[in-house]
């Protein structure tokens, strides 16, 4: 695991934004695509800014992309709350990639056959692989979720899918998520987190007991790949590490 501190979340989605062109770059060498799962929720839009300028844009072989999702809220591409439509607002309909390499969780269907769907599409991509994704950015939440894994969600220990829908019941709504069976096998995973409100979450989360019911964002640990926390001074306040 490896901290990556900086003075603000606007110098951390800049230095990030330039470490993904850099993974990028060097991987294409070896590769004909690069594989990238974005997130959804309020931290990574300075990301996506970022990326859909001309200093970031410029630098990233779009048509050897694929995009996928963490995760998806199951509501109408036209709803704001969309994972999708947030990323299509702010970067994809920014850059010159190819439509049939950006891979949406489904929400004008069922969220069984959404998550069939995907199921499906990701185990054509990767059953041949040693790893799955090239980079998977995630966040953290207030309450140590990660994907849509909440605290004492009843899918947070199966094991057997790569992804699952489930209903959370505090925002009335289900949401499509990708499980830790497949983002551990990524080759770089990076959580992304800012600010005060945070701060005694992630000290618990890195340096607290183990407990994935609790804090599903300790359920993600690499199997081979590196793990990334890029995070602000605010919500690194805590840390030891620091």
């Amino acid at each position: 695991m490896e901290l990556h501190i900086f003075d603000n979340k606007e110098i951390m989605s800049d230095k990030l934004a330039s470490w993904i062109c850099d993974i990028i770059e060097e991987t294409l060498k070896k590769q004909e695509f690069f594989t990238m799962v974005l997130s959804g929720g309020e931290t990574p839009k300075l990301l996506y800014e970022k990326l859909a300028t001309p200093e970031y844009k410029n630098k990233i072989n779009w048509k050897h992309i694929h995009i996928f999702w963490g995760d998806e809220r199951v509501v109408p591409f036209s709803d704001d709350r969309n994972n999708a439509k947030m990323a299509f607002d702010i970067l994809l309909d920014k850059v010159d990639i190819p439509a049939d390499q950006i891979h949406i969780m489904r929400t004008d269907i069922q969220p069984n056959f959404a998550v069939d769907e995907y199921r499906k599409l990701l185990h054509k991509f990767f059953d041949s692989s040693s790893y799955s994704f090239d980079l998977v950015l995630l966040g953290m939440g207030s309450d140590g979720h990660t994907l849509s894994l909440f605290p004492g969600s009843p899918i947070i220990n199966e094991h057997v899918h790569w992804v699952n829908a489930v209903f959370n019941e505090k925002q009335q709504m289900y949401r499509i998520t990708l499980m830790p069976l497949i983002v551990n096998k990524s080759a770089q995973i990076v959580f992304m987190v800012s600010g005060e409100n945070k701060a005694g979450v992630l000290k618990e989360v890195l340096e607290g007991a183990r407990d994935a019911e609790k804090l599903p964002a300790q359920s993600i640990v690499p199997v081979e790949g590196k793990l990334h926390w890029f995070l602000d001074k605010a919500v690194a306040k805590d840390l030891e590490q620091e």
